[in-house]
Order: C-alpha cells, then sequence, then structure tokens
C-alpha cells in the first residue's frame, strides 16, 4: 500500500484523563501509520489533573508521533481546540473525539478535506429524541440570525485545510467563538455523515440557553441592537398606555378600574428592562475580556513521543509533483 504524502495532525483534547484515551491513541496511530509518511498526534492536556507522568512515559513509549501539550489550568473546551490547532503543523488538522468518533473516520475525512473542501463538518446520522431534536433545531435557528450556519445534527468533528486552519489562526481571539471562526473562513466547505460509536443527547434546557446567550453575544453584535429595538418598542407602549390613562380620566374621571392593568403593564416593562439589562451585563463582560491582556492560554511544557515513524525517512521527496490529487493547495502542493 502506497502511503500519502500528506502531512496530517489530529487534535485531541483530553475531557476526562490521559489514561481513557490511550487506547484509541493506539489504534489511531497504527491506522496513521498506515495511510500516511507523515503524521502527529498532538493531545492538549488542559489541567495539571487531566493527565499524569507515569501515563505519559507509557504514551510516549509505545506511540509514534505524540505531542502532549500540557496547559496550565483548565480552560474552555473551545480555547483547548484552538491551543491544537495553533501548535498542529500538517498540511491537514484534524479535530477528533476519541471518546465518541470512530477511528476510521480520520482518513475519510482527510480524503473529502483533499478533494476541495477546506472545512468539513462531521454530521451524526444518528436519529435523536423528540427533546434533543427541539432544542438543537431552535438553537439552529438563533444561530442563523448572527450567520451562524451549520449542518443539522452537526458534531465536533472537523477537518481543516492548511490555509484553512491558517484563517482561524491569524485572526481575533479564540474565546467562545472557536468553531464560528472556522464557518467564516471563506474557504469551501462541506460535511460527512458518519455513525459516532458514542454521544450525549446534549445538555438541559437551562445549560443550553446559556450557551446559546454566551455564543451570540460573544459572537455578534445584532442581539445588542435587538434589545435597543426591544426598548424602544416598550417605550412606545408606555407612551400609548400614558395616552390611554388620560383617554380614559377626561372621559370618566375613575382610573381605579384600570388597576389591574397597571400592574400588568409594569410588570411587563420592568422584564423588559430586565432582559436589557442583563444582554448589557454580558456585553460588558465581554469589553473587560477582549480588553484584557491576558492570554488565552499557558503551556506548561511539551512531550513528544520516543518513537519514530521511519528512522530512515528525510525530509525530501523524489519528485516536485505529488502522485495524488490536493484540491486544497496545502503545503508540498502549493
Amino acid at each position: 500500500m502506497i502511503k500519502s504524502e500528506s502531512f496530517v495532525s489530529v487534535v485531541i483534547v483530553i475531557q476526562t484523563h490521559l489514561k481513557d484515551i490511550y487506547d484509541p491513541l493506539l489504534q489511531l496511530g497504527k491506522l496513521l501509520d498506515e495511510n500516511y509518511s507523515d503524521y502527529e498526534l498532538v493531545v492538549i492536556a488542559p489541567g495539571l489533573n487531566s493527565t499524569h507522568a507515569e501515563i505519559e512515559e507509557r504514551v510516549l513509549k509505545h506511540i509514534p508521533c505524540v505531542r502532549i501539550i500540557q496547559l496550565s489550568s483548565s480552560v474552555f473546551y473551545d480555547v483547548a481546540l484552538a491551543a491544537g490547532l495553533e501548535n498542529a503543523i500538517g498540511d491537514f488538522v484534524v479535530l477528533w473525539n476519541p471518546l465518541a468518533d470512530p477511528v476510521h473516520i480520520v482518513p475519510e475525512i482527510v480524503n473529502q478535506c483533499r478533494s476541495g473542501t477546506d472545512v468539513v463538518v462531521g454530521v451524526s446520522n444518528h436519529v435523536r429524541t423528540l427533546r434533543y431534536r427541539v432544542i438543537r433545531r431552535m438553537m439552529n435557528l438563533a444561530l442563523r440570525t448572527i450567520d451562524y450556519d451549520i449542518p443539522r445534527n452537526a458534531t465536533g468533528l472537523r477537518c481543516l485545510s492548511r490555509r484553512a486552519v491558517n484563517a482561524v489562526t491569524r485572526i481575533g481571539r479564540f474565546h467562545h467563538q472557536f468553531y464560528l471562526r472556522i464557518q467564516k473562513t471563506g474557504y469551501p466547505a462541506g460535511m460527512l455523515k458518519y455513525t459516532p460509536f458514542k454521544e450525549s443527547e446534549g445538555a438541559g434546557m437551562v445549560e443550553s440557553l446559556r450557551r446559546l446567550l454566551r455564543l451570540m453575544v460573544f459572537n455578534s453584535s445584532r442581539p445588542l441592537r435587538w434589545m435597543s429595538v426591544l426598548g424602544l418598542g416598550g417605550s412606545i407602549a408606555g407612551f400609548l398606555f400614558g395616552c390611554y390613562s388620560v383617554f380614559i380620566h377626561l372621559l370618566s374621571g375613575n382610573v381605579v378600574e384600570g388597576w389591574t392593568t397597571i400592574v400588568l403593564f409594569m410588570s411587563s416593562m420592568f422584564i423588559i428592562q430586565f432582559i436589557m439589562m442583563a444582554f448589557f451585563g454580558e456585553y460588558l463582560g465581554r469589553l473587560l475580556d477582549e480588553s484584557s491582556a491576558q492570554a488565552e492560554y499557558a503551556v506548561v511544557y511539551e512531550r513528544t513521543s520516543e518513537v519514530m515513524v521511519n528512522i530512515n525517512r528525510v525530509n525530501v521527496i523524489d519528485t516536485s509533483l505529488a502522485p495524488e490529487t490536493n484540491h486544497v493547495q496545502t503545503g508540498r502542493d502549493n
């Protein structure tokens, strides 16, 4: 079997502990070694409790081409993925979850990306529960208002060409906007349907709304404009109600009968005001976050495997033309 000359990087974030993903890493390493001449497994350890020295030694001694990047503290999952994306050096970078995505999907998504689709999104073909479908559909409709259009049942699996990776890492900050920036690279995007062997039904309603609010606020100013329109609508409604009260007073001279209406209306106004204040508070938090000079993450150390793929391989190729078609202009195919 002829190995591909494309350099493939697979970014993996430890969500539980390094020992829990040892077997998937071993299987993935063997598969990549069969298909590619050059590859790397970039393992991001967010927090000192996500790994252990003995487990690291075991991984680095038995699995080739592993890079373990230890972060100083626990960070958002998006930030951890961005750290891996920044440190990956491959022509194609795959964001892979060893606890949910099958091993064989990595070469498949790389092949689709090489065919001319710079960003490939993994899409689950599992039949979801009614609760999940309703919540996900509502969230997708809300996200489309900020131009964040992702396929239905999209998972965290992604494959990016080198030029798409450069577009994501070159500008902006990673906080709360990593997947949105991938979606807005401007390069051709596609999707790959597959069957995850494990996936949750998502967070609860409150947690989903909290994530939706954070994603919208940190990626678009449109909700602020919506709150301005809502405040204007409340002011107009208050003015109309004032005119109504004056009109009733001139006709009957008795406004006590409208006490229930006044209470109901004032309650509605307070609800609108508090919703607006909630959004304003989120935007103030966004301004503080953007003005902070603090780095998104800090690397404590980086360790690499003691085993090489091929000690006789050199960093030159026999011909100026690659033996395989690559339509995304990455690496040696520029």
